[in-house]
């Protein structure tokens, strides 16, 4: 059984997360961890540093109570069909709080295959995440369901796969097993410039013959100069509308920003109603 690991801190936009879970879960076989860390601030003696582990117990224990609560309410919400699924809370010492280093080294010891995370807002990487997403999205390894504070809860029937074609052997492979799983179609879009377009014909009917089906479909597009390939994404997404967007990324700041922000002649931002699943592109 596959492991996802939902991060929530009992914000309303941190509901999403947990709804598109538990989709997620009752669409196939996999176990869901609702995951909070709340942050305590260390005393600065030993008498107090004693206190505060008491405190600490006592944090973790309302917090186990508020989590197993606030998902027991949202499942009986979301009128979906009995998921398996445990909660976990735990408090986090130290002058500053890193939640998303917590978040990582606790998907990493539980082992799982994935790790869910709402956004909050919208523009740059920094509004549109906030800051524990976007370091999750630069820095994990694990691969990350991002999902956006208008998300609406509704079974998955299509995929969206952006594909340089580079690897498409071993990325298509991870992205066939969860629309299977799903019982969802996918849609493959590959952007370029005309003249590559014809110069890799070969190499892009190749593509399409090993691996398109009744449930798989490629698309070629034509990359118009005058806008950047993340323009292109956005634009087809909105018209495809697919129940998620999967994409292998380099993780650099840089990309994303490009990526989300709003192209000034379009006034075209990002369809904030479509989850993100994001993996680490395969280094060279």
């Amino acid at each position: 059984m596959k492991k996802i690991l939902v991060t929530t801190d009992f914000s309303a936009n941190s509901k999403k997360a947990i709804r598109f879970a538990m989709q997620l879960a009752s669409q196939n076989n996999y176990k869901l961890v609702f995951y909070n860390v709340t942050y305590v601030a260390i005393r600065p003696n030993a008498w107090d540093t004693v206190y505060s582990g008491s405190s600490n117990t006592s944090e973790i224990s309302i917090n186990q109570e508020k989590l197993e609560n606030l998902i027991t309410k949202i499942h009986r919400e979301s009128k979906l069909a009995e998921i398996s699924y445990e909660c976990d809370c735990e408090v986090a010492e130290g002058p500053f709080l890193n939640v998303g280093n917590h978040i990582m080294e606790y998907a990493e010891k539980i082992k799982a295959n994935y790790i869910c995370v709402s956004t909050t807002g919208s523009g740059t990487i920094s509004k549109l995440f906030g800051s524990t997403a976007s370091e999750l999205i630069l820095k994990s390894t694990i691969p990350l369901f991002v999902i956006p504070k208008n998300y609406i809860q509704k079974e998955f029937s299509s995929i969206c796969y952006a594909s340089d074609i580079e690897n498409i052997d071993s990325e298509i492979k991870k992205v066939v097993e969860l629309a299977d799983s799903l019982k969802s179609k996918i849609t493959i879009l590959h952007y370029d410039y005309d003249s590559y377009l014809k110069l890799d014909k070969e190499k892009l009917n190749n593509a399409a013959k090993k691996y398109e089906s009744e449930k798989i479909f490629f698309e070629y597009k034509k990359l118009n100069p005058k806008y950047t390939i993340n323009y292109h994404i956005r634009k087809d997404v909105l018209l495809i509308k697919p129940s998620l967007v999967v994409l292998f990324t380099k993780q650099n700041r840089n990309w994303f920003d490009r990526l989300f922000e709003t192209h000034h002649s379009s006034n075209m931002s990002f369809n904030t109603k479509v989850p993100l699943l994001i993996f680490r592109k395969k280094e060279k």
